[in-house]
């Protein structure tokens, strides 16, 4: 406005004045009570209060709706900053783990079946793995959240008065205006990207706490669940129960909800704004809020799991674990796969699991690039650190 003529530099002045003494007074307080239709003009009247007429020129070519519309694209893009954080802090943990725990062979499963061996390393590798590349998702989405600024789209089409957004934007930390005022007040794409990214990684910490649900169940007792993770029963003295690990999945339940309800809410809309979308802001602010915390608390649990290795070896005896590497070592020896495959079943059938077991020189047999392999492992967790810098 003051690239238009709008204001003066006197009345400039007097307005960052105002605005700062307003910021210094209420910026930890809560929202204040009064008959102000909402923040937006509430400000302007106790800027107008402490500054004069120049307070009422504030709103000048602005509307409530390109306002809230840059005000949340900035909570998202914030809100991005800190889940790459958390991913971040994810995967240096995995990733230190993972080299822990690349020799402790255990049993990896199929169809929630024995199946091949691997290591516990490998196991939670999985997730860091996952977790980094959502984090370069969540980077890329930050980089084009910052491109356009919805400010200075007005209600619906922009202003006859000549006001610079490029200073507007590049103030706010945007690279440059955005190039439709009406795809700018309707539309709320970054909430929704945002909302699946976070469905994302809630997906994978409610995988990461039933792994480690079954993992601790009676009959394998793989892991030496850390107690403050975990509650008694309040009737049965033999019991331990996973409770962190339950309401990591439960609670990430609200975290994908939240990105369903968004695309339900968003579904017909017309275009233009509509007083619907003021709806998402609560969802975007919750579901980050939530998956913050389930964040924290992966982490924080990584870092005091440990695992039985004496059940964990008891185990390697079960399921014939060790079949499909016999199957391999038989077609290295020049048996077709097919013939090989067969001759290995034929051994299942007639008794030779126990003789099929795996152990914790099993792992090592692998060869391929991202395989169990202890040596694999350990290289791949090198290289995602690295990465990170």
């Amino acid at each position: 406005m003051w690239g238009a003529g709008i204001i003066t530099s006197d009345e400039l002045a007097e307005l960052n004045r105002g605005l700062d003494a307003i910021a210094a007074e209420f910026e930890s307080a809560p929202c204040p009570d009064g008959d102000a239709e909402d923040l937006h003009t509430w400000l302007e009247a106790l800027l107008t209060e402490k500054v004069g007429p120049a307070g009422k020129k504030i709103h000048t070519a602005r509307s409530r709706n390109d306002q809230v519309a840059t005000l949340l694209k900035m909570y998202v893009i914030a809100a991005g900053e800190e889940l790459a954080g958390h991913l971040r802090r994810l995967i240096v943990v995995g990733c230190q783990r993972a080299q822990d725990w690349a020799d402790q062979v255990f049993p990896l499963h199929t169809h929630t079946q024995f199946a091949a061996p691997g290591s516990v390393g490998f196991w939670v590798l999985r997730y860091a793995t996952a977790f980094d590349h959502i984090r370069r998702h969540v980077d890329f989405c930050v980089s084009e959240w910052r491109r356009h600024c919805p400010l200075g789209a007005g209600a619906v089409a922009g202003s006859s008065i000549p006001i610079d957004r490029r200073l507007q934007a590049e103030g706010l930390g945007f690279e440059r205006p955005s190039p439709n005022a009406l795809e700018s007040t309707s539309a709320r794409d970054e909430c929704v990207e945002l909302l699946a990214l976070a469905a994302q990684v809630a997906l994978h910490l409610q995988s990461l706490a039933t792994d480690v649900i079954l993992f601790s169940q009676t009959p394998l007792g793989w892991t030496l669940y850390p107690a403050p993770f975990g509650t008694g029963s309040s009737m049965m003295p033999n019991k331990q129960n996973p409770d962190a690990m339950e309401l990591l999945r439960g609670h990430g339940a609200a975290v994908l909800s939240a990105h369903g309800q968004a695309l339900t809410l968003l579904k017909g809309l017309p275009s233009g704004y509509n007083r619907d979308l003021q709806c998402i802001k609560p969802l975007v602010r919750q579901a980050a809020e939530t998956l913050f915390a389930l964040c924290g608390l992966a982490e924080a649990f990584l870092t005091q799991l440990e695992f039985d290795r004496e059940r964990i070896t008891a185990s390697l005896a079960e399921g014939g674990i060790g079949a499909t590497l016999r199957m391999e070592q038989k077609v290295l020896e020049g048996l077709p796969l097919r013939e090989a495959h067969h001759a290995v079943v034929e051994e299942v059938r007639a008794g030779g699991a126990a003789t099929l077991a795996g152990d914790v020189e099993s792992a090592a047999r692998y060869q391929t690039t991202g395989s169990a392999s202890p040596a694999e492992t350990r290289r791949v967790a090198a290289e995602l650190l690295r990465a990170l810098g």
